[in-house]
C-alpha cells in the first residue's frame, strides 16, 4: 500500500509545490520520496520548513521575494558551508546561488529563546565560547557586511524610494556620521562574524551547540556579533558582564565596550531602515513597523542617555 505523505495544513499550496519542484531537481535526492513537511517557526524574510525524505528529516528554506537586494547569496553559501566544516553550522545539502533556497541538515535539539539567556549564565557562556571559536579560526569569509556602508546603504534605498520613516531620522542619521568619522580614525580589526546572532539561531544538539542561519555573514567588527546577541535577548548589565568577560577571558577594556555600545546602535538603526524596505516589499505593516520602531527608539535612547557619546569617545583618544 502506498505511503500518506503527511502534509501541515496551515501551509501554502503554492510552498508545498515549490518544495516538491525544488527536491526534485537537487541531484542528492533523486529516487528518495519526501515522507512529511512541517513549518518551522521563526524566519522574518523567508519560510522555512522541516521536510522529512526517506526517513531523514532536513531543514528546507524558500527565500522571500526581493531578498537579493540584501543578501548575497553566493557569498552566503561560501560562508554557510565553511561554517559547516568547522562544525559551527548544519550541514549544507543544496543552495540556490540565485533564489537563496537552501536544504540543511534538521538539527533535532532545542532551539534557544530569550528566556533561556536570562536562566542562568549557562548559555551566556557557551554562546560567547562559539562566537569566541569562529571570531579566531582563521578563515576568511566571502563576503564582507561593513555595517557603516549597510547603513549607508540601506537608507539610500528609503530616499531613492520616497519612503516614509521614523522620527528623529535626521538625530539618528547625524551620530551615524560621527560614527562614521570616528571609524575612519581608529577602524575595528575584520573577523569572521554571523551578524545575525539571535537567540533563535542557536540550536542545541545532541553533543553541542550550533549557529545556524548565515545569510548576513561577512567579515565584520568582532564586537558586532557581541552586541547583537545582547541586544536580541534584552540582557542585564550584570548578564553582559558575565557574557562578554567569557568572550574577553577577563575584563573588557573601555574601547572595546565602547565598540559594543556603537554597535548596538548601529544595529537597531540599520534594522530600523530594515524594517521600512521590507514593509515596501510587500511584508505586513502592522507587524514590520512597530518592530521597527522599537528598534529605532532603542538606538535614540543611547543617545539621549549620552552613552553613545560616550562610546564614541572612548573609540577615538
Amino acid at each position: 500500500m502506498e505511503e500518506k505523505v503527511i502534509i501541515d495544513s496551515e501551509i501554502r499550496l503554492d510552498h508545498i509545490g515549490y518544495i516538491y519542484k525544488m527536491i526534485s531537481s537537487i541531484p542528492y535526492f533523486d529516487e528518495k520520496r519526501i515522507q512529511s513537511i512541517e513549518p518551522l517557526p521563526g524566519g522574518l524574510t523567508n519560510s522555512n520548513y522541516k521536510v522529512t525524505i526517506d526517513n531523514v528529516a532536513y531543514a528546507i528554506r524558500v527565500a522571500g521575494a526581493g531578498t537579493s537586494q540584501f543578501i548575497n547569496r553566493p557569498a552566503e553559501h561560501h560562508n554557510a558551508l565553511l561554517m559547516a566544516d568547522l562544525g559551527i553550522n548544519c550541514p549544507i545539502y543544496y543552495h540556490n546561488d540565485v533564489t537563496g533556497d537552501q536544504v540543511a541538515g534538521y538539527i533535532d535539539g532545542k532551539t534557544l529563546h530569550i528566556p533561556d539567556f536570562h536562566d542562568g549564565t549557562h548559555w551566556l557562556i557557551e554562546t560567547a565560547k562559539v562566537i569566541k571559536a569562529y571570531h579566531t579560526c582563521g578563515q576568511k569569509l566571502a563576503s564582507k557586511f561593513d555595517l557603516i556602508q549597510e547603513v549607508e546603504n540601506y537608507a539610500a534605498l528609503v530616499e531613492s524610494k520616497k519612503l516614509v520613516t521614523y522620527e528623529p531620522n535626521d538625530t539618528c542619521w547625524g551620530k551615524y556620521l560621527e560614527i562614521k568619522a570616528a571609524y575612519e580614525k581608529n577602524p575595528y580589526e575584520e573577523k569572521p562574524c554571523h551578524n545575525d546572532t539571535l537567540p533563535e539561531n542557536w540550536v542545541v544538539g545532541e553533543d553541542k551547540l550550533y549557529l545556524i542561519d548565515w545569510e548576513y555573514a561577512g567579515m565584520n567588527d568582532a564586537n558586532f556579533d557581541l552586541a547583537a546577541l545582547s541586544l536580541e535577548n534584552s540582557l542585564s548589565k550584570e548578564e553582559e558582564n558575565v557574557f562578554l568577560s567569557e568572550y574577553y577571558g577577563g575584563e573588557i577594556s573601555e574601547e572595546n565596550y565602547g565598540r559594543v555600545v556603537i554597535n548596538k546602535y548601529l544595529c537597531d538603526y540599520l534594522w530600523a531602515l530594515w524594517s521600512v524596505l521590507q514593509i515596501d516589499n510587500g511584508k505586513p505593516y502592522d507587524e514590520y513597523w512597530p518592530y521597527g520602531l522599537n528598534r529605532f527608539n532603542r538606538a535614540l535612547a543611547q543617545i539621549e542617555d549620552g552613552s553613545l557619546d560616550k562610546a564614541i569617545k572612548a573609540i577615538t583618544k
